[in-house]
């Protein structure tokens, strides 16, 4: 009888402590789940990082647009205005430049003097080549966008009348 009371005490306990560890193990994977979950809700980082992209998207957006003013300033207040030359009359005024290069359908030409830096863009594509676009910047590659700064540039090219 002492037998079989301490089996069943036995039995009893085992299953009292398979009965605890399934509690612990329900427990840990509620953790689990609400972490996972927490993980997956929060995505604040990704909208953080969307919100930086279109800022940085608006400030370039913004330059482009400065930048296109400033040409269209330069063009305004060139002295000569190279839009529709040929390049065989760019090359007779200016000699060989600095820089040409071929690019897809873009044949630009680059002519330095000692600050500035005169661009002109050709259409690769066209029989005839003439010019659709130029500006000048200086030395660091900047657009430049004041009147006397593009006057001094025309005198360094001696452009000057």
């Amino acid at each position: 009888m002492r037998l079989l009371a301490y089996f069943l005490t036995l039995v009893f306990l085992s299953s009292c402590t398979t009965i605890e560890v399934g509690r612990e193990v329900v427990k840990v994977g509620a953790v689990v789940k609400d972490k996972v979950e927490d993980t997956i809700i929060k995505k604040e980082p990704e909208v953080v990082e969307d919100k930086t992209i279109v800022e940085e998207q608006q400030i370039i957006t913004e330059e482009k647009e400065e930048e296109k003013t400033i040409v269209k300033e330069q063009q305004k207040v060139s002295e000569i205005n190279f839009i529709g030359k040929q390049l065989s009359e760019i090359k007779q005024k200016l000699g060989d430049p600095n820089l040409a290069r071929l690019d897809g359908s873009i044949h630009m030409m680059r002519y330095d003097s000692h600050s500035c830096r005169l661009f002109i863009f050709f259409n690769r594509k066209s029989n005839i080549k003439r010019v659709e676009y130029f500006e000048f910047r200086d030395s660091l590659g900047e657009l430049i966008n004041t009147k006397e700064s593009i006057e001094g540039c025309y005198k360094e090219y001696n452009f000057a009348s």
